[in-house]
């Protein structure tokens, strides 16, 4: 009488050689680990062209006129180069749906009012106002959003209402690509 585990490893051996497209998944696996283990063994990082995420922050306190991009100059992650410190635009290298988020903070009797624009229509909003008040107080606000991006699609933050003040970092933009 033969063990329940030959018999298993017997009908495992027969559907996998007797498998082609399971063989040819199992060859692409390996080699997909074979990679990753190069590079881990080499120091390096293994990547993935899809892969991308973006993470940046605004150096100096300015002031913004209104639909002005935001300029978010100091760079932390810029996983798979696509988004420009100079400009403070994202530019999708590939199509997907992507995360944003933004933060700002501002002073006293200052407002704010930064919104996410894609190819320049405004798509998430965030605002708050202090210049009607007599509270010496300072205003943060922030919104993450999904959007679904073609390749090649700008994004950015600007003020989408009235001009804005935002300060040093505190104010921040991210990205990144879920799938």
């Amino acid at each position: 009488m033969r063990s329940p585990m030959i018999i298993v490893y017997i009908v495992t051996i027969q559907v996998v050689f007797g498998n082609k497209s399971f063989l040819q998944y199992l060859k692409n696996q390996a080699n997909n680990l074979e990679k990753g283990l190069h590079s881990v063994i080499k120091g390096g990082e293994y990547s993935n062209n899809d892969h991308v995420a973006f993470s940046a922050y605004q150096s100096k306190a300015k002031s913004y006129k209104l639909h002005e991009t935001w300029i978010h100059d100091k760079v932390l992650l810029n996983e798979g180069n696509a988004y420009n410190k100079v400009t403070g635009t994202f530019i999708a290298p590939s199509g997907g749906t992507y995360a944003c988020t933004w933060c700002t903070l501002t002073d006293p009797w200052k407002t704010a009012h930064p919104y996410l624009r894609v190819n320049g229509h405004y798509k998430g909003f965030t605002a708050f106002n202090n210049s009607h008040t007599s509270q010496s107080v300072w205003s943060s606000g922030s919104n993450t959003i999904f959007v679904r991006l073609k390749k090649g699609d700008r994004v950015d933050i600007a003020s989408g209402y009235l001009a804005a003040y935002a300060r040093e970092n505190w104010t921040s933009f991210s990205g990144w690509k879920i799938y």
